[in-house]
């Protein structure tokens, strides 16, 4: 696949991901990159300063209940099958989430992993737990520590992020039969009419 070819398939998960996200009528994905408002939102730097600073692909408000105005980022992969390295673009994502949450914790309130295929399988009942976001951590602790051993970057690590990252952790895996069940534009329409009649701005 081209360079360009990627691009559009990985625009085109961020859209799909942003119309199913809104279709569950609990988010307004409001930020998607590269839309020229949306970057600045988006972007963080590596907590050491020794790499171009990353973005997420979404972000947002959560809507109703007791996720009302939290804020979101998400990195979309659109894959569907094994032949990609997601496991480690995913731990990567958690080194990212972490320098995220130290840069802005008061911002930093869920962050998505959305995919349209599973991965890490003999992992996945761990991969949003502290012990693994820790281990992202001292993967790349060159970028998120300034530290290039990793025995030495362990005392560096800043324990307090990684749990309340794994605390804000989300892994969801869509289908295209699962984007198929969701409520219209239309009935979005009447959801947020009514919410706006009851007060709800």
């Amino acid at each position: 696949m081209s360079g360009e070819e990627t691009h559009e398939k990985g625009r085109e998960g961020a859209r799909r991901a942003k119309e199913w996200l809104e279709s569950t009528t609990r988010v307004n994905a409001c930020w998607v990159n590269p839309d020229k408002f949306a970057v600045e939102k988006l972007t963080f730097p590596w907590a050491a300063g020794r790499r171009q600073p990353f973005s997420y692909d979404l972000g947002g408000l959560l809507l109703r209940g007791d996720l009302e105005g939290r804020a979101f980022y998400a990195e979309v992969k659109n894959y569907t099958n094994s032949s990609n390295n997601q496991g480690a673009e995913y731990i990567e994502y958690l080194a990212k989430c972490y320098c995220a949450y130290l840069d802005s914790p008061k911002f930093c309130d869920n962050f998505m992993w959305i995919t349209w295929h599973p991965f890490s399988l003999n992992k996945w009942s761990k991969l949003c737990s502290v012990e693994v976001v820790l281990d992202a951590v001292l993967t790349h602790c060159s970028y998120t520590l300034g530290i290039e051993n990793r025995d030495e970057a362990k005392s560096a690590v800043d324990m307090e992020a990684c749990i309340a990252v794994a605390e804000r952790l989300w892994i969801i895996v869509l289908s295209d039969r699962q984007e198929t069940l969701t409520v219209s534009a239309e009935h979005r329409g009447l959801i947020e009419k009514f919410d706006t009649e009851r007060g709800r701005r």
